[in-house]
């Protein structure tokens, strides 16, 4: 039986996250599945998904979740970030996202 994986918010520290935060809401073996969190409101020519609310305690500056989930090995460096929690609203944005995701590896 498989462990219930609890949803949290890491900051990644290698050439693919650039020191983002990151939201990660799954672990497929030696993989973490997560939706990277910026203050851009473009990234790569994509357009970013607006947060009603930055889910950084005490940070009022507009945040953005990228709209597409990558896979980050679980031996990359990061710190677990404390406090940080996405608005009922925005919690429904990102979990568009992670549905979308499924539905595509299926």
């Amino acid at each position: 039986m498989r462990k219930s994986f609890q949803r949290h918010f890491r900051k990644f520290h290698s050439k693919k996250t650039t020191g983002h935060p990151s939201y990660v809401f799954d672990e497929n073996g030696n993989v973490y599945k997560v939706i990277s969190i910026t203050s851009s409101p473009v990234t790569n020519n994509v357009s970013n998904i607006r947060l009603e609310r930055n889910p950084e305690p005490g940070n009022t500056t507009t945040a953005y979740v990228r709209p597409k989930v990558i896979d980050i090995p679980n031996g990359t460096k990061n710190s677990k970030l404390k406090g940080w929690s996405f608005s009922n609203f925005d919690k429904k944005k990102v979990q568009v996202i992670i549905d979308e995701d499924k539905k595509k590896r299926k």
